[in-house]
């Protein structure tokens, strides 16, 4: 059974967020797609958390990119799990589930974040299974720059003619918007255009029923199995 949904930071609501256990549980439970973030280490390495500072996720404090991979991963999440390389990620979830991967970049707080999230993914031959994806306008025509072939997209939080436009100079073909400022019109435009849409971070269940009525639309949740309920009840599994 595939749930055609993406599973925000894996399976947060039980499971430390941006961790492999995480992760695999979203795999385990049929989401068909998984949002993680990256960021890069001292030592030019990509590893997996949400946030730049390390101090509401782990035991340790300051800044990730003030340390080294091999540094960051002694700390401790929840306990008992440990932040992952995006090598790490890509290497246990191969062939298993769709990945977007959000590049927490900031102008150029990240020199070369781009190229060496690229690298990982190339030699992983996942280029078919990923689609990066930032806020940062930048740091995906940077990606674009690096490769034509990648699938890259926009996170937004209200939608325009001018993200439309943009998306199709760069030959980004997914967007990420704010499930609030989603709108009929704007749904019918991606298709057309052949962009797909995906609403985040919906985690009431009236809100995905009401988005049911657009099928088109990708829902991102930290619910997973709230979604499911919600499904199972539509009769939709």
């Amino acid at each position: 059974m595939i749930i055609q949904a993406v599973a925000h930071r894996g399976y947060p609501k039980k499971y430390a967020e941006n961790t492999l256990s995480s992760f695999l549980k979203a795999v385990e439970l049929g989401f068909s797609h998984l949002e993680l973030d990256v960021h890069l280490s001292k030592d030019g390495i990509p590893v997996v958390i949400h946030d730049h500072t390390l101090d509401r996720m782990t035991n340790g404090t300051g800044r990730v990119v003030d340390y080294t991979a091999s540094e960051l991963q002694s700390f401790r999440v929840k306990q008992d799990e440990h932040i992952p390389t995006l090598e790490e990620v890509l290497r246990a979830l191969k062939g298993k589930i769709q990945l977007n991967i959000e590049l927490k970049q900031m102008g150029d707080y990240y020199p070369e974040l781009e190229k060496r999230v690229l690298e990982v993914i190339e030699a992983f031959d996942m280029l078919d299974q990923v689609v990066i994806t930032s806020f940062d306008f930048d740091a995906l025509e940077r990606i674009r720059q690096l490769s034509r072939d990648v699938r890259i997209g926009l996170i937004t939080f209200g939608g325009s003619k001018a993200i439309l436009d943009w998306s199709l100079e760069m030959g980004a073909t997914f967007l990420s918007m704010h499930y609030a400022f989603v709108t009929e019109h704007y749904i019918q435009r991606c298709q057309d255009l052949g962009i797909q849409l995906m609403a985040w971070t919906i985690n009431e269940s009236s809100v995905m029923k009401q988005f049911q009525e657009y099928p088109s639309v990708w829902i991102c949740t930290d619910e997973l199995e709230g979604f499911m309920d919600v499904l199972e009840m539509s009769g939709s599994i």
